[in-house]
């Protein structure tokens, strides 16, 4: 009885892992306490019709992750631009959310590629359109729950998981601009706590597979692209 428990307990921890990876991420708690950090930017009301994003990103406060990118003392995120331009061709949004932390990075965790960066807020933030585009898929998808898919050319696309909902006219087939408003940060799919999953990907997209094929990439390994919009 007592070893059929503990696997039922494994099972359990093991299904709440966020999808890019089978494994949870370290984490202090489920989120639900997170704060951001002041430095970030101004503090922005939670479901503004506007991206704002950070000036600068800090890994959350209180929250310990297994795959944490590079940072200072004060636990600031030294690689992170506001936009930065993939491949030289699209700039796209770093933290496609309002007042956003850290909760994992991209790269190895828990031996096994965590393939997006999670970012989270309090209260939930929406979450925006990193770039201009077309939505390639909006709805369930396995593991990620609510997602949404947008090709913004060039072969260079972005996902967005684990929402709360989907806003309405964000369907397939539609062009969003810049900053569109997508939907709010959830827990749909198989998540640890509120967050925004959120991947960066190129190569060439095949129809019917739910963006499996491209390849994910790491989002504070580009270079930094000046938008006199955001000063």
């Amino acid at each position: 009885m007592q070893r059929r428990f503990i696997a039922l307990v494994f099972v359990s921890v093991f299904l709440a892992a966020c999808a890019s990876s089978s494994k949870a991420p370290v984490r202090s708690g489920d989120g639900e306490g997170v704060r951001i950090n002041p430095k970030s930017g101004p503090v922005i009301e939670a479901n503004v019709e506007r991206l704002y994003p950070n000036k600068r990103l800090f890994v959350c406060q209180g929250t310990t992750v297994s795959n944490k990118p590079p940072t200072n003392g004060s636990n600031e995120v030294t690689s992170y631009s506001r936009m930065i331009v993939v491949d030289g061709k699209v700039p796209i949004v770093t933290a496609p959310a309002n007042n956003a932390c850290v909760s994992s990075g991209f790269g190895q965790r828990w031996g096994r590629l965590h393939k997006g960066l999670d970012i989270t807020s309090r209260p939930a933030s929406r979450v925006f359109s990193g770039g201009a585009g077309t939505i390639l898929e909006a709805g369930q998808n396995g593991g990620y729950g609510l997602a949404i898919l947008i090709d913004h050319g060039h072969g260079v696309y972005t996902r967005y998981a684990h929402l709360e909902y989907i806003e309405p006219g964000i369907k397939k087939g539609a062009y969003v601009h810049y900053g569109k408003p997508l939907g709010r940060m959830g827990r749909s799919g198989q998540v640890t706590g509120i967050h925004l999953h959120y991947e960066i990907l190129t190569g060439t997209y095949q129809a019917g597979v739910w963006g499996r094929g491209l390849d994910a990439r790491d989002p504070f390994s580009f270079p930094e692209w000046i938008d006199p919009r955001l000063e």
